[in-house]
This record gives C-alpha cells, sequence and structure tokens, in this order.
C-alpha cells in the first residue's frame, strides 16, 4: 500500500493549488491520497490542524505512508511529529515551510518552538525541504534550520515563488522515486 497525505497551507483548501492536481496525479499511480481540511478561519486553530492531520493518519501504516505540507501545512508536520509515538513515516516533504513565525501575529501558535522537538527528525523517514529562491514570504534559509535540525536535503527552486502554482510536476516525481 502506498499513501500520501497532504497537508494544505493557511488561507487554502485541500482544493488549492497544486493539492487536487497531485492527488489525481498520484491515484492514477495508485497511491491513496488524503488531503485533510484545516479550515478557513481567519485565525488558524493550530489544535484544529493537528486533530485534523491525526485523523487523516487513522489506519495508515507510517512505513508506507508519505507525508507532504505546503507553506504552514509544512510547519505543522513537524511540530506533529514531536508527539507522534508510532513509527517512522516512508519520506517527508515540506514544501515553502516557515521555521519559525515570519511576522504573522495569527499564526504564533504554531512556533512555538517546545512543539518543534528535535525527535521528529527520526520520524519523517527520507526528509526533502524544497523551497523558492524569490519566495515572498519564507526565506530559503527557512530550509537551512529544518535541515540543521532534522538533516535531509534541501531543493531550491528558481522563480517559483510560494510555490503555489496549479501543478507541480517535480514533486510528483519526486514523490514517485522515493
Amino acid at each position: 500500500m502506498k499513501n500520501v497525505v497532504i497537508c494544505h497551507c493557511y488561507g487554502c483548501a485541500p482544493d488549492s493549488n497544486w493539492f487536487p492536481w497531485l492527488r489525481g496525479e498520484l491515484e492514477k499511480e495508485g497511491f491513496v491520497v488524503r488531503v485533510p481540511d484545516f479550515g478557513q478561519a481567519n485565525v488558524p486553530d493550530y489544535h484544529k490542524w493537528h486533530g485534523a492531520l491525526e485523523s487523516s493518519l487513522e489506519g495508515l501504516q507510517p512505513d508506507e505512508t508519505i507525508l507532504v505540507g505546503h507553506s504552514l501545512g509544512a510547519a505543522l508536520i513537524p511540530r506533529f511529529l514531536g508527539g507522534w509515538d508510532k513509527g517512522p513515516f516512508k519520506a517527508t516533504f515540506l514544501v515553502a515551510a516557515p521555521f519559525d513565525n515570519v511576522g504573522w501575529k495569527v499564526l504564533q501558535p504554531f512556533f512555538d518552538n517546545s512543539d518543534l522537538a528535535s525527535s521528529a527528525g527520526s520520524k519523517m523517514g527520507k526528509l526533502t525541504l524544497i523551497n523558492s529562491d524569490d519566495d515572498p514570504y519564507i526565506p530559503v534559509d527557512h530550509a537551512d534550520k529544518y535541515k540543521d535540525l532534522f538533516g535531509g536535503d534541501i531543493i531550491v527552486e528558481h522563480a517559483m515563488e510560494h510555490i503555489w502554482q496549479s501543478t507541480y510536476p517535480r514533486l510528483k516525481d519526486l514523490i514517485l522515486s522515493t
């Protein structure tokens, strides 16, 4: 069984950006894909997002599951994994992931670094960090901070802004090669 769980970003939904495209592409390849809906509240609720991710993982074997997060959804994953008490995942892809708050007060609950335990790295499986060199929100050095804490590989895309296009073939290829 091959599973992928995609965590969307703040201000988005499961049908935003490249999420539905990637889901469709991976389902054609035989993957079971889940994209939890974190809701569209003006102030995102960390505990609601955490619970939705936990629910979406029910019944999945971690070693057969790949986690993919974009922006705030990517920041959620390592914080969630700090409290994960089951086996490691096959792989984790953090796309445009903020390491710490980029100045938005409404996002502060996501960046309580007491939840960002270095032990989360052992639960991620193969970690790939992806950022764009012209992201208006998340500087590339946020990927360096994650790498310093967890290891992994960094991919820097050129001129893809916040990587919120409607398709993202490179990510599909990376997942398929995992």
